[in-house]
């Protein structure tokens, strides 16, 4: 998820973040971090039908954006779309004061959510959301002579968190002190954070995937659903 703009009152904890979904699972954070009674400010399709002076009608969707208060969230998980059913509360000129329309959110589609209280569970969701490391799906340490890098590795990009370098002198014939540092620089990095860095991550993700709740088991929100169905 990309967080584009914040703006949260630390008082009351009203106010609005500006979001991207750019992968699969953003979509499923979105779906809880809106609800019923949030306004959502986004692109969406509007069928608009328009009569001429002769009174013959013709109908056309015009791409406009809306602010709709959210009555009604469902997650379709097959489409990855979030469908957001409510009423404009924002003047328009093709939808009135109180028209009921929804919007369809998908990946790479800027919105704005605004909530009366974004209380710490909403904000720790939109942490997690926004953390790439959380939803990383492979750790590994890059190795070359004098240098190492740790990185995370997801399926749509791989960041690096730690990098260690050490200076290595060129090889010279009857000199040791190449073998040496060598031997020092790998047994500094056998030694050094990002290796114990790796092992906790790798042990964090065992532990989310134990114990994460599968979707089919999650929360019953009033006023949303999702394509999930279980027992």
């Amino acid at each position: 998820m990309k967080l584009i703009k914040r703006s949260i009152n630390e008082k009351n904890g009203a106010g609005l973040a500006k979001l991207r979904a750019e992968e699969p699972e953003d979509m499923w954070h979105t779906f809880h971090l809106v609800g019923v009674g949030d306004r959502v400010r986004t692109t969406t399709l509007r069928k608009v039908v328009r009569e001429s002076s002769t009174g013959s009608t013709t109908s056309s969707k015009l791409k406009i954006t809306l602010t709709i208060e959210v009555q009604r969230v469902s997650f379709d998980a097959e489409a990855c779309t979030l469908h957001l059913s409510g009423v404009n509360v924002e003047e328009s000129e093709h939808v009135k004061l109180g028209g009921a329309h929804t919007v369809h959110l998908e990946l790479h589609r800027d919105f704005v959510l605004e909530k009366e209280c974004w209380d710490q569970v909403v904000l720790d969701r939109l942490a997690e959301s926004l953390d790439p490391s959380r939803s990383a799906e492979v750790c590994c340490i890059a190795l070359e002579p004098g240098l190492a890098h740790l990185c995370l590795i997801s399926g749509h990009m791989t960041l690096t968190r730690a990098k260690l370098e050490t200076a290595i002198p060129k090889k010279r014939a009857g000199a040791s002190s190449h073998a040496k540092v060598r031997k020092g620089a790998h047994e500094k990095r056998s030694a050094t954070p990002p290796l114990l860095l790796l092992l906790l991550l790798l042990v964090r993700k065992l532990l989310r995937k134990l114990l994460r709740i599968p979707p089919w088991r999650k929360e019953r929100h009033p006023g949303r659903s999702s394509g999930f169905e279980g027992g």
